[in-house]
């Protein structure tokens, strides 16, 4: 049977006899560990059920690929990994130095990894989705055209941090950005709104942000104003967008539904399309259909 990586390990054989080439020696043993526990990953998803909760469609797959390959590629370049690398290192090195011959260690057991590697793999799983997420929305946005593309480009670092301070995802503010400023941060409304998300002097200033026309206090702004709609509504993604756009008072007054506003429908349909196409509006509540 063909052992997963199989092909990386000829490269392996003629690099271990040079000194010279041990920095390469190992770098092929960390990748040949890396796409063995890719396969590894690969073999434990498929034994997860797929139903109807879940969407196992092509896109998912795709992401997921992404997630693990990330997972394995970090396992095997961190800190002892499975082992897999050390042993072919210092198999291949034996014949190579004779002067500091060591007994050769027991061969490790090819079934489930050990519990370290389990708990790194856990560890993994935990910060691993935000890198996959953002290579995600990246894929994503490029679909979306130029203006989205270049808006995340410039604004990436701070639109990750409003989304982990306010607690929304990336994707949802920048599709609100898109909606209210087309990317440019010093957008100005007829109204007085400025800045990325468009914030009202007396909002900004119940928000404490200081200069609306800085990405990073507008977008931190924003979100959390976002946020708090999402609170105020529970949970409602269109109705909180309609409060955004027209205010928490009036939607409150319509007894917390989407005011009938050809401008704040139109909004409301606009952003949320955007943020579907970006990957995002499956896992926040709507009022209705």
């Amino acid at each position: 049977m063909e052992i997963p990586g199989q092909t990386l390990l000829n490269p392996l054989v003629t690099v271990a006899g040079d000194h010279t080439e041990q920095v390469r020696l190992e770098e092929s043993a960390r990748e040949f560990e890396g796409v063995f526990l890719n396969t590894l990953l690969k073999a434990m998803r498929q034994t997860v059920p797929v139903n109807d909760l879940f969407n196992g469609g092509g896109a998912t797959k795709f992401y997921q690929q992404m997630h693990d390959a990330e997972i394995a590629r970090a396992m095997a370049d961190g800190h002892g990994g499975m082992g897999i690398a050390d042993m072919i290192v210092r198999q291949l090195s034996r014949d190579s130095d004779q002067d500091n011959v060591e007994s050769p260690p027991a061969r490790p057991s090819f079934g489930p990894p050990a519990p370290s590697a389990l708990e790194r793999y856990r560890a993994m799983e935990l910060s691993a989705p935000e890198t996959v997420a953002h290579k995600r929305l990246a894929i994503l946005a490029a679909n979306q055209g130029t203006a989205v593309t270049d808006t995340l480009s410039r604004f990436s670092s701070e639109i990750e941090t409003a989304a982990r301070r306010s607690g929304l995802d990336p994707a949802l503010i920048l599709s609100v950005v898109m909606e209210e400023s087309g990317g440019d941060p010093e957008a100005r409304s007829p109204k007085g709104a400025l800045g990325l998300m468009q914030l009202m002097p007396d909002t900004a200033r119940e928000l404490g942000v200081a200069n609306r026309t800085d990405a990073a206090q507008n977008l931190e702004g924003g979100a959390r104003y976002l946020a708090d709609m999402l609170e105020k509504f529970a949970g409602k993604l269109d109705v909180a967008l309609a409060a955004y756009n027209a205010g928490p008072g009036t939607v409150k007054r319509l007894g917390g539904r989407v005011p009938d506003y050809p401008e704040t429908r139109r909004y409301v349909k606009s952003v949320l399309d955007r943020y579907k196409n970006l990957g995002g509006g499956t896992h926040l509540a709507s009022s209705g259909p």
